[in-house]
C-alpha cells in the first residue's frame, strides 16, 4: 500500500532535486559553501579591461613597442584585502580632452565594473594620466 494513492486520488508530493529546500540537503549557509578567492592580477585585467571601454582612454604606449607594433596596455596595480580592494591605474588620454572629466568616467566605470564582475569594493582608486594621446597621421596646417 505505500504506493498507493490516497482516497482523494492526487499523490502525495515527491521531491526533486529542483526541490532541493524541500528534501533539506542543501547547505544555504556562505561558511558552508566554501572559499572563493580572486587573484590581484584578474582584478588588473579587469581595471584595465574596463578603463579602455570608456572614450577617448587609451593604454601606456611603450617606446620600444610603439616602434614595432601598436602596442598599448593599461597599466594596473591592485591590493585586495578580504572583500576590499586598492588599485592604481595609468592611462593616456586623447588631446585635446578635459582629463578631469575622463578620469571621474573612468574611476566610476571601473569601480562599477570590478563590483560587478568581481564582488570587491574599490576603497582607493588612484588614476595617474601618464601622457595625451595625439593622433599620428597627416597633420593639417593652416598658412
Amino acid at each position: 500500500m505505500s504506493g498507493a494513492a490516497p482516497a482523494g486520488g492526487v499523490p502525495p508530493p515527491v521531491a526533486t532535486d529542483a526541490d532541493a529546500s524541500f528534501v533539506g540537503d542543501v547547505d544555504d549557509e556562505p561558511s558552508g559553501r566554501g572559499r572563493t578567492s580572486i587573484e590581484n592580477r584578474v582584478v588588473e585585467k579587469t581595471a584595465a579591461q574596463s578603463a579602455l571601454e570608456i572614450d577617448h582612454v587609451h593604454g601606456v604606449s611603450h617606446r620600444v613597442t610603439r616602434v614595432f607594433t601598436a602596442g598599448q596596455t593599461v597599466q594596473t596595480h591592485a591590493w585586495i584585502d578580504g572583500h576590499l580592494a586598492r588599485l592604481q591605474v595609468n592611462i593616456e588620454v586623447d588631446y585635446p580632452t578635459p582629463v578631469k572629466q575622463v578620469t571621474r568616467q573612468v574611476r566610476q566605470h571601473i569601480r562599477e565594473r570590478v563590483n560587478q564582475l568581481c564582488g570587491l569594493t574599490i576603497v582607493d582608486l588612484d588614476i595617474r594620466v601618464v601622457a595625451l594621446h595625439v593622433r599620428s597621421g597627416p597633420v593639417r596646417r593652416v598658412i
